[in-house]
């Protein structure tokens, strides 16, 4: 198979884009790529034939969110290459259409790790340096409603003297890193204060890897998050199917399903999280936080006077 040309693409966009990003494009091409030369077909520039029958093929499969990161791969390969970009043909919306009627387009929604929730895996911690560290990393991930790769590029220099807020670096909508500021609860800043206390750090990845209860000198990486939220879980002894729905973005989920049910307007939970799409919020909140909406308005009913 011949990854040059995938390769000689992606080294051009160094810099303009995230590797996570370029490291999921890769994938989603090679997969294509390899699709086209099973069955003679060219890959690059692709007919729009060819990627309508690619997406019939890998709906049968795969999850409507795989095919659509991997029509935005083949997309972006030809808007690279300065190509015709074959995807918005009407044979290739048509696949999609098709796809998209075949099996639901919804994806499933972890658990939102709410404060009733933190609260109960906060007291599980353990007096340890690792438990320090997963009782700061659990509450500032609440706090700031941080994404799991947002929360490994925290550096204890992006923390005020103060100890109060912390600006968040680099966000995935954030491409070009201006930023953002968020705040921190009292009971946080407890956390962090005897986390940074407990492990003598006082510059660089404000949460690190331990190998034999020492600092590992290295930042975590995401999939740490996901098991430090898991372990925490399993410590407060939830039952297993909450702990399997767990992840790295629980507490971003959790949180902003708390605000949400709080009354705090839309944009302000946009803001707070980063977020740009009014849509990907709706789907954060519409579980948990709908029940707990309607139990209010049956109160609030019930509390009316009949006539």
């Amino acid at each position: 198979m011949q990854t040059d040309k995938i390769s000689e693409i992606l080294i051009r966009c160094e810099g303009a884009y995230s590797q996570n990003t370029l490291r999921g494009y890769r994938n989603d091409l090679q997969h294509f790529q390899k699709w086209c030369e099973e069955r003679g077909e060219e890959w690059l520039p692709a007919e729009p034939e060819t990627i309508a029958r690619f997406i019939d093929e890998e709906a049968e499969t795969k999850a409507m969110a795989t095919v659509k990161h991997r029509l935005d791969a083949i997309r972006f390969a030809h808007m690279i290459a300065d190509l015709p970009r074959p995807t918005s043909h009407s044979e290739v919306r048509l696949a999609v259409r098709r796809a998209k009627r075949k099996k639901s387009t919804r994806q499933q929604q972890v658990l939102g790790l709410t404060k009733e929730l933190l609260d109960r895996m906060l007291e599980a911690c353990p007096d340890t340096l690792t438990g320090k560290r997963d009782a700061a990393l659990l509450s500032v991930g609440y706090d700031t409603l941080c994404r799991s790769s947002e929360l490994v590029l925290l550096r204890v220099e992006h923390v005020s003297p103060c100890g109060s807020r912390l600006l968040v670096p680099r966000s995935k909508n954030d491409q070009f890193g201006e930023g953002r500021t968020a705040f921190l609860s009292e009971v946080t800043v407890r956390h962090l204060g005897e986390w940074l206390a407990a492990s003598k750090i006082s510059k660089g990845p404000l949460f690190q890897g331990l190998h034999t209860r020492k600092l590992a000198q290295r930042p975590l990486v995401t999939a740490s998050v996901r098991r430090i939220v898991k372990r925490a879980a399993e410590r407060a002894e939830l039952n297993a199917p909450a702990v399997s729905s767990l992840s790295g973005h629980s507490m971003r989920v959790g949180a902003a399903q708390d605000m949400f049910v709080a009354g705090i307007e839309t944009l302000g939970i946009m803001l707070t999280g980063g977020w740009k799409s009014q849509n990907v919020l709706a789907r954060y909140v519409e579980n948990a936080s709908l029940a707990k909406l309607h139990q209010r308005r049956w109160k609030f009913l019930s509390a009316m006077p009949t006539s």
